[in-house]
């Protein structure tokens, strides 16, 4: 049977999933959003075909699977409104950065499964990574629906220690940015050499797509798919050089501590354990 999904919230992530969910071929009366503003609901409903509703304690009673798709400072508050409604039977899952599963036991009130995700924005598009863990009253039935839910929007791994969650979202979760960020380096250069932009985005954004897919569809080990284009005294290795004399390492390094570093403050903000 086609289980009910309500999805708290209907952001860019809520509507890149449900897009994806209805892709694949989920029915759309199986869908259900949440919004306050009556223009979004109208529209949702025309555009996809799912339920609206502007009380989430509806949503949550008449759904299966709960998606929580708030902001994390707002999580604790849009959380406890509807726990009463919280049943035992139930899965939620979240994709609040930062927000971990003590916190969103704790606010549901009962011990019911619960998922946290750290999505990524390519999700939108259908080429997302998604980092998953979840708490102890989780099935393995419920952990394969949920990589099914994602696979909608692209890929999942599930990692076992929460505090690894810090280190997802510094490797996938915020990573589209920074290669948004070298992206934009290489193209101002190119215009400074005399390109024009279009050619310039279209050649550097074409570069790093085809250099994504050899990594992931050839088994050749990184290292050498670099050396294969980086021949002695050639164009490649002098750009590599810059790179080393820059020490990449430690500038990609420095920037993804400073990431993980970041969400643990967040997480800690959130954690009822501090609060208590």
């Amino acid at each position: 049977m086609t289980p009910s999904i309500a999805f708290i919230g209907v952001g860019n992530m809520a509507r890149a999933i449900f897009s994806g969910m209805l892709a694949s071929g989920y029915p759309a009366d199986k869908i259900i959003g949440t919004s306050r503003t009556p223009e979004k609901r109208d529209y949702y409903h025309e555009r996809y075909g799912i339920t609206m509703f502007a009380d989430n304690h509806l949503a949550v009673e008449t759904a299966e699977i709960v998606v929580l798709c708030v902001k994390p400072a707002q999580m604790k508050a849009v959380v406890e409104e509807f726990s009463e409604e919280v049943r035992s039977d139930q899965l939620f899952i979240s994709v609040a950065a930062g927000v971990e599963l003590d916190s969103l036991s704790h606010w549901l009130g009962k011990p019911v499964a619960v998922v946290r995700s750290m999505p990524n924005t390519p999700s939108q598009i259908g080429a997302g990574m998604t980092g998953l863990i979840a708490n102890k009253q989780t099935t393995q039935e419920q952990k394969d629906w949920v990589g099914e839910l994602f696979a909608s929007v692209g890929h999942s791994v599930w990692v076992e220690d929460e505090a690894h969650m810090h280190t997802v979202t510094s490797l996938s979760g915020s990573a589209p940015a920074y290669f948004f960020r070298f992206l934009e380096s290489m193209i101002k250069n190119a215009k400074d050499q005399g390109l024009d932009e279009k050619t310039s985005r279209e050649l550097a954004s074409y570069a790093m797509l085809g250099a994504a897919r050899m990594v992931i569809e050839l088994e050749e080990p990184i290292e050498q798919l670099r050396k294969n284009i980086t021949s002695p005294n050639g164009t490649t290795e002098q750009a590599l050089l810059s790179f080393d004399a820059a020490n990449i390492d430690k500038i990609v390094a420095d920037a993804m501590m400073a990431c993980a570093n970041r969400s643990k403050e967040i997480s800690n903000d959130f954690s009822v354990k501090k609060n208590k």
